[in-house]
């Protein structure tokens, strides 16, 4: 039996990069992500990114992030194609299908996709070796002192430390970790893994990630990434998106039972369905459904930020995008603890911390 208490996502070799976001600051987050990418392959020896492209398509026609991604392109001197019709889309992406109205954007790399627990692992590598220490614990309560921050652990260990930043996902909230519950709202997510052949693999192996913002009521914001080979030498075309049976949490004990055991295999059919229409010709063998939690935040970006006058700061709510960019926000939040203000680049209010009232309610997108 899973005696977890804790989880990180799913079973995971894939997170689509894209570079041009939402508004200028996902943009710059990304941005200064992917330019990191080099020298940390290069310093820990570790590829995990592939630049393979990122192609985003609205199947009804224009919207408000196409409208904005010439503007956001020249403002970051970034590279971006737009396509008004589907006809187009088909002649550069034939494994792809999208209905007439569709109009979309590419962009070459560095866009395409990490492989996010190979990014850790490099990060955690250089933290390493620049002098950091690593203590693989599960912090179950923070306690304050008369000058300092009383970390304890499951296990019964306890560490002090002056300053503390708190990044643990979805579970922030959960266990006695903050005084005060910051305002996020919690919902499951289904990925639909394809089983392929390493022929197939082969031929989809110039792919671009996918963003599919398609909006009908068996699936919304679909999301695609080219078939990547897994530790069990099989390779998965991995898939997932909005879905009506997708599940709202707000206590610990239903988080840990959706991981262990929810019935993700619910929405196979809606999510075998979305593939089949996106990549009619695509050789699948099998599908396996797998779980994971995205948290939303407020105002829709990050929570970076101090939440007391004790040395409590945070760094959480990556409201479905925060992996690609996740080098970036460590290098904010690490700024912040050591040098009391954020980088000038980014002004401190994009990421202001918000605390839970009962008023609050769902804040997803």
């Amino acid at each position: 039996m899973d005696k977890a208490i804790v989880f990180s996502s799913h079973y995971d070799e894939a997170r689509i990069q894209r570079i041009i976001g939402k508004d200028p600051v996902w943009t710059l987050l990304n941005q200064q992500s992917a330019r990191q990418y080099p020298l940390l392959q290069k310093e820990s020896n570790i590829k995990f990114h592939t630049g393979a492209g990122c192609l985003y398509v609205n199947p009804a026609g224009s919207d408000t992030y196409l409208e904005q991604i010439k503007p956001q392109a020249d403002q970051f001197d970034l590279a971006c194609r737009q396509f008004e019709h589907a006809e187009a889309l088909h002649e550069s992406f034939p494994d792809f299908h999208f209905p007439e109205p569709a109009k979309a954007a590419f962009e070459s790399s560095p866009s395409g996709y990490i492989n996010p627990r190979l990014l850790i692992k490099a990060q955690l590598i250089l933290f390493e070796r620049n002098g950091g220490v690593m203590i693989d614990h599960i912090a179950s309560e923070l306690s304050y002192e008369e000058n300092y921050i009383q970390i304890t652990t499951l296990s019964g260990n306890i560490y002090k430390a002056k300053k503390v930043l708190l990044s643990p996902g979805a579970f922030i909230n959960f266990l006695n970790l903050v005084r005060n519950k910051l305002a996020l709202t919690l919902k499951s997510e289904t990925t639909i893994w394809a089983n392929v052949s390493a022929e197939e693999a082969q031929r989809l192996s110039k792919l671009p990630s996918l963003l599919y913002e398609i909006d009908i009521p068996e699936y919304r914001n679909i999301y695609l990434i080219q078939p990547v080979q897994y530790p069990d030498g099989k390779y998965y075309l991995k898939m997932g998106g909005n879905l009506p049976a997708d599940i709202y949490f707000d206590n610990l004990k239903d988080v840990q039972d959706w991981f262990r055991s929810g019935d993700s295999d619910a929405n196979l059919k809606n999510l075998k369905d979305a593939l089949i229409k996106i990549m009619p010709a695509v050789k699948v063998e099998g599908f396996v459904t797998k779980r994971c939690i995205v948290s939303f935040t407020k105002h829709g970006k990050p929570y970076i930020g101090a939440l007391n006058n004790d040395g409590l700061f945070v760094a959480a709510g990556g409201n479905g995008y925060s992996a690609m960019c996740s080098d970036a926000l460590g290098r904010i939040a690490s700024h912040l603890l050591t040098e009391g203000v954020f980088p000038e680049e980014y002004p401190a209010e994009s990421f202001q911390p918000i605390l839970a009232n009962h008023e609050d309610e769902k804040y997803p997108e």
